[in-house]
């Protein structure tokens, strides 16, 4: 009967030992993961779609990528594609640097702690470009610490265009520039942009980002 109970108990014991590195496995996991967004398409809609949505925008592709730009539920950059669901001009397009990143930003940053960069594009509307994958109009990139570079309280169009030229000018060649705007050019010339951009509109184009890569993520 001794010998019973000592077994049982030892068994009982070896139970509660395994269950708790599983707990503790789990919560491991759960925190590990929890650190990042999810990588696929259909989890980044979920979130973010309704918060577009009274922009007049639409998520179309999304993605958590690795530097080698696949899809990853590992990697640490975030990229973000929205197109317009009705009519949207170019003042829109230009509004919409701000009032789209402030969707994001910082607020990605601060849910996820693993997260190191992001970039959201404003696409054209389907009418004027039906493609799966076509030119952004706009894109604002930042790091963790370029998001910190703009107060996104009061942030407007010609403090992130100011923002994104100095960046770039403080950039070594090849070196990751922490914060920068993309305005395509056709935009550029717009008397809004002129209007909105105010002195930062005469920085030299040396300054002005390159368009960015195209990229599908399957």
């Amino acid at each position: 009967m001794r010998a019973g109970r000592l077994v049982a108990a030892l068994v009982l014991v070896v139970a509660c030992a395994a269950g708790g590195l599983l707990a503790t496995a789990a919560g491991a996991s759960t925190s590990s993961s929890s650190s990042l967004p999810p990588s696929s398409r259909k989890d980044l809609v979920a979130i973010f779609e309704k918060k577009v949505k009274p922009l007049g925008l639409r998520v179309t592709r999304a993605a958590l990528v690795n530097p080698a730009q696949v899809r990853d539920p590992n990697g640490t950059h975030l990229a973000i594609y929205v197109e317009p669901t009705g009519a949207y001009t170019p003042e829109d397009y230009l509004h919409g640097t701000v009032d789209v990143s402030k969707v994001f930003l910082p607020y990605v940053f601060t849910r996820w702690k693993g997260l190191k960069s992001f970039d959201v594009c404003q696409e054209p509307h389907p009418e004027v470009d039906n493609r799966p994958v076509p030119a952004p109009e706009t894109q604002v990139y930042a790091t963790r610490a370029g998001a910190k570079l703009v107060d996104w309280k009061t942030v407007d169009v010609a403090t992130m265009i100011q923002t994104s030229q100095e960046q770039a000018a403080a950039t070594p060649t090849n070196g990751d520039v922490p914060f920068s705007l993309f305005v395509a050019k056709h935009l550029q010339i717009t008397p809004a942009y002129q209007t909105l951009a105010g002195t930062a509109a005469t920085t030299t184009p040396a300054s002005t980002p390159a368009a960015p890569t195209v990229r599908d993520y399957g």
